[in-house]
């Protein structure tokens, strides 16, 4: 019992345990919706945890389960809502199976949403439309997870539940339709709005990237185009200067003025020579009003890349000279003549332009734009502060992952909050231009998360309010449905609960109507059916006490009137006794005239001991062709009298359709209470003496006796040695040899066996041959003895001895439970013997056993070959009819005619069994021939072989091998 407890306490353990990993494991493995709004499950264990062990380990698994949040959302307000959520639950719960789903609601919309509210609007600072999302999510999810709760809870099998709880409910039929109800809206409206969810991110997702895409391209578009004329004109500069006279001012000023007057956005363009001295200069004169001719820009880093290059070049942005003050980016292309630098032609390009076209094409509140030059200095930006000249790095701050082509999905670092994190998340696009034969210019197109984040949100409310708002309906809904349905149903089985008491003590009935068709229906079948039954409980009663053959008591009557009776004797100090009666050799008429004629025989048999007892005795039916019978008030010669006239009752045939059967009964009987006081103990002894009677003829009553029990107990040590005989090598087959009547030829064995006991010695046939076959272990001995005799004969010859016939017997069991068609050829071609030399001996009584089977098998084993004898004639019920259809090669006459056959009475019998053999073609041996004159008047009756102590007795495998070196069969019967 300990050791139990202990078990038990370890399994509950090892359960909780699961839960709370489960709990954990439900949580972390959540199904993400997008950036922090997550579903999570973990909440699912921890309410079975709640109803299976209490609300102190739920809310500790609460606590363990909602910190995976923390590290899921990195921050504690939701876990706090879920360990609310537990204790919540738990103290209202009454463990109807809705309430923890109608609880779940009550509490995300009455307290977990103010939560959530508090938790996420004023302490993550999350917008209006966000922290709404979350507050519906929340409740769907918690919804969802207290039904999924309840659905394990109801349906777990009993192994799985705690050992408190290992006796699984049962359920209302109302709570299983509730939650039928509820889970068919409820499940696929959260799989539908999980779907779309997603459905409705990735359609963001890619709204966004096409977007910065396509703003991208306008972008650089316009950026690259304006550029390139700019780049063109003063490349038309440098290729006109080139072909003028460098001494001719006045020629060059005037180049300089034609693009500044076409292209406005020039803020100057100057004409300087190989040193890097300005000769023309557009405009003329500063705004100081100074001539801007002879300035040196020899030292700017363009100069010198155009000087070496021989290229055009586009600088770095930076602050110019001569009165201008602002940031600015100069073209230069190089002066050519006669491949030698002459100097450059430069223009400074006006970088407002620049800011006033990207401004020109950005959302601000979606997107900003900023142009960097090869050192990562802004030259333009939409973003506020973002002057130019400022060095601006894209990536810091934050965490920016490649999607495509250029394209970044960038998170910043500082945030930890996934909501938060979405939130100021972009996507960044980078587009480098190249001009003048190198990449100079970046532009960083940045599309805000933000914008689209809200209308995702705005998507997902419209989503879980309907949910939400059809989960509260199909809650209401079950609610209402299931009641309507069940009321009726509880009505009609609080009617119908202990319909049988009170069907039999007349009791009034409250049936209930329904609207409903089928319940109606159900109520009217209901009211028939106890009409009914008021008749049916007589027929009942009859069935389950009495035989519904012959119409006896049963044996569960027997018993219980046989203890009324002991009880009753035992008071008046009476005694009493129990009768087991058999009918012998029942099973060969029943197999031989089918069931039907069986059952006959047990009617007309159960009258005839009806008749022979007084109205105050008993007499049942215990099953098959076994009645018992119990007679109070009696003594040992009463009871002897009673049963003498049973065996009476037998001596006249019984009538079967015109076929008259004798049929004996053998009896046992034990006395109350000298053979036992318990009814069992006198059913158990009388079945011993029953026995008894058997043994010694059958046909005759028997009293108990203490020896009785002693032969039982010896009956089950042979049955136990036997089992081990086998196995220890313990058998030994002996061989008969069998001559020719007429020539005293040897024709040859009958195979036989025998059991040497290691300390018994050895046991009579008599006596194992019935255990064996009431075991079974006939089948194994039986196979033992085929395999045996085959291969000695196969040996004999090998040795040269001439080729002759064995005969194996074959019981009943073994023909019924044995494929001895598929057997047989096995051994024979395991021993590598031929099947002429292989005959199989039947008694005559096994052919009446299922004629149609056996008949089937011996014709397949007579097609192999094999020999067929029908062993002990004369002894059965076989007629002639049978040996017609039988395929038997051999007749051997049972020994019993041959022992008397110079009796008047047995000498004809013999004579017309060899005579009715030979007109049927079969050959005809006798057994048991012990004297010469047996053998001589056989001789003359053309008896064809005969067999017995005149000729050898059973001989040993060593003794028989002798007797064919001798050959001289005549003088074995000495031996």
């Amino acid at each position: 019992m300990f050791n139990q407890t202990k078990a038990a306490s370890v399994a509950s353990v090892s359960r909780l345990l699961l839960l709370l990993a489960l709990a954990g494991i439900g949580n972390a493995l959540n199904v993400s919706l997008f950036f922090g709004v997550d579903l999570i499950f973990g909440s699912i264990f921890v309410l079975l945890i709640l109803r299976w062990h209490g609300l102190k380990w739920g809310v500790t698994a609460s606590i363990l389960a909602g910190g995976v949040t923390v590290f899921l959302w990195n921050h504690p307000y939701g876990m706090a809502a879920l360990v609310l959520e537990t204790v919540f639950i738990g103290a209202f719960y009454r463990r109807r199976i809705g309430d923890s789903i109608i609880l779940a609601a009550l509490y995300w919309l009455l307290v977990g949403a103010p939560l959530i509210w508090l938790g996420y609007r004023l302490a993550l600072h999350m917008n209006t439309t966000a922290t709404l999302t979350v507050i519906l999510k929340d409740a769907v999810n918690g919804i969802f997870n207290a039904w999924a709760a309840t659905l394990l809870y109801t349906f777990l099998p009993a192994s799985a539940r705690p050992a408190a709880n290992a006796k699984k409910p049962t359920r209302h039929f109302y709570d299983i339709l509730f939650l039928i109800f509820t889970g068919l809206i409820i499940f696929p409206l959260l799989v539908v709005t999980v779907m779309i969810g997603w459905q409705e991110y990735y359609k963001t997702d890619r709204e966004i990237q096409a977007a910065i895409e396509r703003q991208s391209e306008i972008i650089r578009n316009e950026i690259d185009g304006w550029r390139t004329a700019h780049l063109a004109a003063i490349e038309q500069l440098s290729v006109l200067a080139s072909e003028e006279n460098p001494n001719d001012r006045d020629a060059l000023q005037k180049l300089t003025a034609n693009p500044g007057q076409i292209f406005p956005d020039f803020r100057s363009i100057y004409i300087a020579d190989a040193a890097g001295t300005t000769v023309a200069f557009y405009p003329f004169k500063n705004a100081e009003g100074r001539s801007n001719l002879g300035l040196n820009f020899a030292d700017r880093p363009y100069f010198q890349r155009a000087q070496a290059g021989l290229r055009p070049v586009i600088s770095d942005v930076f602050v110019g000279r001569v009165g201008v003050s602002e940031p600015i980016v100069n073209i230069a292309a190089p002066i050519v003549k006669g491949g030698r630098f002459q100097g450059i032609a430069s223009g400074a390009l006006n970088l407002g332009y620049i800011k006033d076209r990207i401004e020109k094409f950005t959302d601000n509140r979606r997107m900003d734009i900023t142009i960097v030059d090869r050192n990562r200095k802004v030259i333009a930006s939409t973003r506020r502060g973002f002057d130019a000249m400022r060095i601006y790095d894209w990536k810091q701050g934050g965490d920016p992952v490649a999607l495509k082509n250029g394209l970044y999905r960038w998170f910043p670092v500082d945030e930890q909050n996934p909501m938060t994190r979405w939130e100021k998340s972009s996507y960044v696009k980078l587009i480098g231009l190249t001009g003048a034969g190198e990449r100079d210019w970046t532009i960083v197109v940045e599309s805000h998360a933000a914008p689209y984040r809200d209308a995702l949100y705005g998507s997902y409310i419209k989503i879980l309010s309907v949910l939400l708002l059809f989960g509260l309906v199909a809650t209401a809904a079950a609610i209402l449905l299931s009641r309507l349905i069940i009321r009726p149903i509880s009505r009609l089985a609080n009617a119908t609960t202990d319909l049988p008491a009170k069907i039999s003590e007349n009791k009034p009935f409250d049936w209930p109507e329904s609207f409903l068709h089928e319940i109606a229906v159900l109520t009217a079948n209901f009211k028939n059916m106890s009409e009914k039954l008021k008749t049916m409980f007589g027929e009942i009663r009859h069935l389950a006490y009495y035989d519904s053959l012959t119409g006896l008591p049963n044996r569960v009557l027997f018993n219980r009137e046989l203890n009324l009776v002991l009880e009753r004797s035992g008071r008046q100090e009476r005694q009493a006794a129990v009768l087991f009666i058999d009918l012998d050799r029942f099973k060969v008429v029943n197999d031989s005239l089918g069931h039907g004629q069986g059952d006959s025989l047990l009617q007309q048999a159960a009258v005839r001991l009806q008749g022979c007892i007084e109205a105050n005795d008993i007499l049942s039916r215990m099953g098959g062709d076994e009645f018992t019978a119990v007679l109070p008030r009696t003594n040992r010669e009463q009871t002897a009298l009673t049963a003498q006239k049973m065996l009476d009752a037998f001596s006249l045939p019984f009538d079967l359709d015109g076929h008259e059967v004798f049929i004996t009964p053998s009896i046992g009987i034990s006395m109350y209470p000298v053979d036992g006081e318990d009814h069992q103990e006198l059913i158990k002894r009388a079945d011993q003496a029953m026995y008894a009677a058997k043994e010694k003829g059958k046909n005759m009553y028997r009293f108990y006796m203490a020896e009785m029990s002693e032969s039982t107990a010896s009956k089950m040590v042979l049955e136990t040695m036997l089992h081990k005989a086998l196995e220890n090598g313990e058998f030994e087959l002996h061989y008969q040899p069998k001559i020719n009547a007429g020539t005293w030829a040897f024709s040859g064995l009958e195979t036989l066996i025998r059991w040497k006991h290691p300390q018994r010695g050895w046991i009579s046939p008599g006596e194992f041959i019935p255990a064996a076959e009431e075991t079974g272990l006939i089948c194994p001995i039986g196979e033992w003895v085929l395999r045996k005799a085959c291969a000695q004969n196969k040996a004999w010859q090998n040795a040269g001895h001439p080729a002759f016939a064995v005969s194996v017997n074959i019981s009943v069991r073994q023909l019924r439970e044995q494929n001895l068609v598929e057997l047989v050829p096995q051994i024979l071609k395991e021993s590598g013997l031929e099947p002429q030399f292989l005959e199989l001996e039947i008694t005559e009584n096994l052919s009446m056993h299922n004629m149609e089977f056996v008949w089937n098998i011996l014709h397949k084993l007579r097609k192999l070959g094999i020999k067929i004898a029908m062993d002990d004639f004369g002894t059965g019920y076989s007629s002639l009819s049978y040996l017609k259809k039988f395929p038997i090669d051999h007749l051997k006459i049972d020994q019993s005619f041959i022992r008397d056959i110079q009796s008047e009475e047995d000498l004809p019998i013999v004579r017309a069994i060899i005579s009715m053999a030979h007109s049927l073609g079969l050959s005809v041996i006798a057994e048991g021939v012990e004297t010469e004159v047996q053998a001589e008047l056989l001789r003359e009756m053309k008896c064809d072989e005969i067999q017995g102590y005149l000729v050898s007795k059973p001989l040993p495998s060593a003794r028989i091998e002798e007797l064919l070196y001798a050959r001289d069969w005549h003088t074995t019967s000495a031996s």
